[in-house]
């Protein structure tokens, strides 16, 4: 027998509530480390964790843990978001550094101790939002210090052609030197200060838009600042002008120029800052810009809202790389668009909710490190081996996506939500 509309909502709540509170324990007792760091991959060959660009991945599990927690009514999981939040503002360069105000944000792997500009800005959402619902300053005036470093000593001057509203990628933890003449993920690393002064390479191989993480908006409004806001908006404009035809950016890395690869999550980050900046402005150019990278989405995703993290443009993959968090990410973006007015996503917000239910590993998994997580899985070439990962933020990225889909049911405006001001 068919439930009546009140039932299925009711169950569909509580479907909703469950899988939030089983994705909340491994994010809070195993992706939350011991000293408040964020975990990111899983090597489910080796059973042992990898750690990768750690400031935007503890950023996003310190907003994954808050949303959840004001949800839920869960004071236990905002005091986990808490020690993410600590963990932060400790890592933060002091004294005469010439690094004072930023932090170590350290991108690892291939890159070791550098530390990239979005390592630092995909995260700092996460800081602001714990200071609004927190009321202590220390979380956003810390993601503001290092966004006043990266403003003064990272963009590209007017002078450059093709260089406008770009920002240099790539700073020296020890010396404070920015990247201005070199390619670390096509040159290699250690910087060859001889060869860079021989080549000279397009400007944005060296620099991006940045607008990832949107930090100069939540700036303007932690600080008060108009400046902020108005170079947010600069920045918006410049990346929409930018933007291809197809709704991506696929002149900046990680995407492949030619479409012949897409990443994941890149495009949403840009997307998603471009709502922010339609919050700010009222200037619907900016939703449509964001609608286009959705509708890209849509259009490449499988049935059952499945995306992978080998895509082309054109929507060929191998099957391969489940990317968990491209499908919550995707979301996330569609739920703000359909409270923007954007009917065409309904459909598809319902399949991307049912995908991330469907898609964990169980709660009485035999392996703790699994136990509970969305599926994002990653196969890497390591030391002659097969590296078999499965990653943090499939997770992360559903708890913000779960939880604001939960606020959308019950009738609760999403966008306002989330451009609210401090409590």
């Amino acid at each position: 027998m068919a439930l009546d509309a009140s039932s299925a909502d009711e169950q569909r709540e509580a479907e909703i509530i469950r899988a939030l509170e089983e994705m909340s324990v491994f994010a809070g007792n195993v992706l939350l480390a011991e000293d408040g760091s964020g975990r990111a991959d899983y090597s489910v060959v080796d059973s042992e964790w990898i750690t990768y660009e750690t400031h935007w991945h503890t950023g996003q599990l310190i907003w994954g843990l808050l949303e959840t927690g004001l949800v839920l009514d869960r004071p236990d999981l905002i005091d986990k978001a808490r020690r993410g939040g600590d963990w932060w503002v400790s890592t933060e360069f002091a004294g005469e550094h010439p690094l004072a105000g930023l932090v170590w944000a350290a991108h690892g792997d291939r890159l070791g101790d550098l530390i990239n500009w979005t390592t630092i800005s995909d995260g700092t959402p996460g800081l602001f939002a714990l200071s609004r619902a927190t009321g202590d300053a220390r979380y956003a005036n810390s993601a503001t210090r290092s966004g006043r470093w990266l403003w003064d000593n990272t963009r590209v001057p007017d002078d450059i052609p093709g260089g406008e509203w770009l920002f240099y990628n790539i700073i020296e933890p020890q010396t404070g030197l920015v990247y201005r003449d070199w390619d670390v993920h096509t040159q290699g690393v250690p910087r060859d200060p001889e060869r860079a002064a021989r080549e000279t390479l397009p400007i944005n191989r060296m620099a991006r838009p940045n607008i990832e993480g949107f930090l100069f908006e939540d700036m303007c409004r932690h600080t008060g600042e108009q400046a902020w806001c108005d170079r947010f908006l600069a920045q918006s404009d410049s990346v929409l002008e930018r933007q291809h035809e197809s709704g991506l950016w696929l002149n900046f890395e990680p995407n492949n120029a030619d479409g012949s690869q897409v990443h994941p999550r890149f495009n949403v980050w840009n997307a998603e800052a471009l709502l922010q900046a339609y919050e700010i402005s009222g200037d619907r150019r900016y939703l449509e810009g964001a609608a286009r990278t959705a509708r890209w989405a849509q259009s490449v995703m499988r049935n059952d809202g499945t995306l992978y993290y080998r895509t082309t443009v054109d929507g060929e993959t191998n099957g391969a790389e489940v990317t968990g968090s491209s499908v919550a990410f995707n979301g996330i973006l569609m739920l703000r668009l359909k409270e923007y007015g954007y009917a065409e996503f309904d459909e598809t917000i319902d399949t991307l909710a049912d995908w991330i239910i469907r898609n964990r590993f169980a709660s009485d998994h035999p392996d703790p490190n699994l136990a509970g997580a969305v599926i994002n899985t990653r196969q890497k070439q390591r030391g002659g081996g097969l590296q078999l990962l499965n990653r943090d933020v499939g997770t992360t990225f559903a708890l913000r996506f779960l939880s604001l889909y939960l606020r959308d049911m019950r009738g609760e405006d999403v966008n306002a939500y989330l451009t609210r001001e401090a409590s």
